[in-house]
């Protein structure tokens, strides 16, 4: 297995493939990823490293359709969405042995130039948050999840293991490794610090196809992107150095 390798700018290891770059021009390459309190989850949209939600007005509401979902050794409960300030409320949270999944089915479709065409990439962001480390079973066509409570995670797309996919781990004070699967789809990491980390991962399949957008018409696509985080939080290890100061969201 190939050991991770630590970096130490996160905003590197948050890069996106070029039509990613065109969520704004001002935006860097952002992901989803959920949190979760006593009251629920919420799903945020900016970038975790760097302390960074956007909100509403404003780039949030590029997120137009979410669906979530709490997992658990029962089933599947689908669970309601509201878009408020600076995130998305989620009424639904993770107990122990479960996973919240949020999804936006309906992200804008990306454009760029290939010479005089015009390629229209479906981005398709997706997060899960589990309340501690332990095994999951994927659920989300692009998913990250942990094999055991030790720092080994898989990631698999469409039902099947994805080898060699980058991956990165951060927390939140910005510190950062990351990480290539093997064959098995697996990559593991140390956790030296208490706290929240989102593990990212993004994959490209260059497959044209349709979707419908939030409007429910339908609308083709040349390629399609995903970018999935999930997030955990352990209570062994060393105090996390603190966030860095919030960022200022992008303006439209």
């Amino acid at each position: 297995m190939r050991l991770p390798r630590v970096r130490t700018v996160v905003t590197c290891l948050l890069l996106a493939s070029t039509p990613l770059l065109l969520l704004s021009r001002g935006a860097r390459a952002h992901q989803v990823w959920l949190e979760q309190d006593a009251s629920g989850a919420k799903l945020y949209f900016g970038e975790f490293g760097d302390n960074l939600h956007e909100v509403s007005p404003g780039f949030l509401d590029k997120v137009t359709l979410v669906s979530a979902t709490v997992l658990s050794s029962k089933g599947e409960k689908a669970v309601e969405s509201k878009k408020d300030r600076d995130g998305v409320s989620i009424a639904g949270r993770a107990g122990k042995g479960e996973s919240v999944i949020a999804v936006d089915v309906a992200y804008p479709l990306l454009e760029n130039k290939d010479g005089a065409k015009t390629l229209k990439t479906a981005w398709t962001p997706a997060a899960r948050y589990v309340p501690e480390l332990g095994p999951q079973q994927p659920k989300l066509v692009l998913d990250v999840v942990p094999t055991n409570g030790s720092g080994e995670f898989q990631v698999v797309y469409r039902g099947s293991p994805l080898p060699k996919a980058e991956v990165s781990l951060v927390a939140v004070s910005g510190w950062s490794l990351s990480g290539t699967t093997d064959d098995n789809g697996k990559v593991s990491f140390r956790l030296p610090w208490k706290g929240t980390y989102a593990l990212l991962v993004r994959h490209k399949d260059a497959t044209p196809g349709k979707r419908k957008n939030a409007q429910g018409v339908d609308e083709a696509y040349d390629a399609a992107s995903f970018a999935t985080t999930l997030t955990f939080a352990t209570s062994a290890g060393l105090p996390s150095p603190p966030a860095p100061p919030a960022a200022p969201p992008n303006k439209p």
